[in-house]
């Protein structure tokens, strides 16, 4: 009897040990990341006093201008009738202390107390990411006040660490929508786009200076404090060799190949809009 136990005993060990590696495998294949890309004219608002829970929304542009909305790379725009809600809810997560934002942002990482949402075409609800970053080259831009160079992004990338029991709801407030991970998602990354910018097809003088005049009436009209000082403006050619400038679009023998530049799915996008932090909630 004993001899037959101890028997048990020592097949039980190797087993012990496989189960203990399957749960290791497990725990690291519960492990993934969930992405949310903001592309276009949205503002982004960081919230210490809630938690540094993240307000993105962009603007109704002014009377005859129009910006079409854009979910998870679809073709066909969202309907901008009544103005479209979304919420990021999470369960089982602990929250970050503090967004680690990318350098790469601080050209367009301000503070301000005093802003507003108005009246906003699309306004997000998240969660306090534990990343905030971006993706492809920055544009080159200036400030109007000193003529100052900076570089702005083209979109901003929050990421979420998800592990074990955390889960994730994105609740919107058109019921058409299917509100789950694009399908341009993949093994350990959930990922939602959302774009904005520009319904009338422009080129790229004009896209640029709409999304210069844009970034400046965000400002003007939300972060009223941050306008004078941070507006944008297209430099003097003359007086400044890094002015913006397009060449002819043809090809000549001997000519170098071309810099290709990341776009959004759908809309080209310029510029993105300002990342703010506040210790305030918006004003009505």
């Amino acid at each position: 009897m004993l001899r037959r136990d101890v028997l048990k005993g020592i097949a039980t060990v190797p087993f012990l040990g496989t189960f203990a590696g399957c749960e290791e495998e497990k725990k690291e294949e519960s492990h993934k990341w969930l992405e949310v890309h903001l592309y276009g004219a949205f503002a982004v608002v960081v919230q210490a006093k809630k938690g540094n829970s993240i307000l993105a929304f962009s603007p109704r542009p002014k009377t005859g201008e129009k910006h079409a909305f854009y979910f998870n790379g679809s073709t066909k725009p969202e309907d901008l009738t009544k103005p479209q809600t979304f919420h990021l809810v999470t369960e089982g997560r602990e929250k970050p202390s503090k967004p680690d934002i990318s350098p790469g942002l601080s050209d367009f990482f301000f503070h301000t107390e005093r802003w507003r949402v108005g009246d906003s075409l699309v306004t997000i609800e998240l969660p306090p990411p534990d990343q905030i970053t971006f993706s492809g080259p920055r544009s080159p831009v200036y400030f109007k006040e000193g003529n100052r160079a900076a570089f702005m992004p083209l979109n901003h990338i929050l990421k979420y660490e998800v592990r074990g029991n955390h889960k994730f709801t994105l609740e919107c407030s058109d019921k058409a929508l299917k509100c789950v991970p694009s399908a341009d998602s993949y093994p350990g990354v959930d990922r939602f786009f959302f774009e904005i910018g520009p319904q009338r097809i422009l080129n790229l003088e004009e896209s640029h200076a709409h999304a210069l005049a844009f970034f400046n009436y965000i400002l003007q009209q939300s972060f009223p404090d941050l306008y004078e000082k941070l507006q944008l403006a297209i430099p003097n050619q003359r007086g400044n060799p890094q002015a913006f400038k397009l060449d002819p679009g043809v090809f000549h023998p001997g000519m170098q190949e071309p810099r290709l530049l990341p776009s959004a799915y759908v809309i080209d996008c310029e510029l993105s809009g300002p990342l703010v932090s506040t210790n305030t909630s918006a004003s009505g």
